[in-house]
């Protein structure tokens, strides 16, 4: 009996703190802001190092689905460039602390020329009670190829530097840390 008594303490316990902990965070809602950070690596150029930094501001739809419009600046090792995108990100659960979540970004950028912009990220949201929570996630960029004007090569029959161009590929895939407010 004792032990019977002692099963059903621990079951009722357990519901009691599971709830507790499904209503201790805020479950989002109306605007919402992101700041992002994150270093990176250029996939098709030799893996050099790059970094981003990302602002996104929109609307959660309902608990889960998030619209927003951003921009970004992502650079290092001789490239610089500044999407500006629409975003959608969707978080798999809002009832506890740690939840899974995916986001999706589409647009254009700005660099030496315009290209096609794309992100997909997948993580995790740290929430909490209050209107605030963390975000870390891996992301890959995609960003369209383009041609750059390199230094030019000097050409002993014409007696001229010849122009040379190489072909960019800032493609770039990352591990984000944002917060959410």
């Amino acid at each position: 009996m004792k032990k019977c008594f002692l099963f059903l303490a621990a079951i009722v316990t357990g519901m009691s703190l599971s709830a507790q902990e499904e209503h201790a965070v805020r479950v989002p809602s109306g605007y919402q802001g992101f700041l992002e950070q994150g270093p990176g690596f250029r996939v098709f150029d030799d893996m050099k190092s790059s970094v981003s930094f990302s602002t996104t501001h929109g609307f959660y739809f309902n608990s889960n689905t998030y619209i927003g419009i951003g921009c970004a600046l992502e650079g290092g090792n001789g490239f610089f460039a500044m999407p500006f995108y629409t975003a959608l990100k969707y978080n798999f659960t809002y009832r506890t602390k740690v939840t899974p979540t995916v986001q999706l970004r589409l647009g254009s950028y700005l660099a030496n020329t315009t290209g096609a912009y794309g992100d997909l990220a997948v993580g995790l949201r740290f929430g909490s009670a209050r209107d605030f929570a963390i975000n870390i996630m891996l992301a890959g960029s995609f960003l369209s190829n383009y041609e750059e004007d390199e230094e030019g090569i000097w050409n002993s029959e014409t007696k001229r530097y010849d122009q040379v161009t190489k072909e960019v590929q800032p493609t770039t895939i990352s591990l984000r840390i944002g917060i959410e407010w």
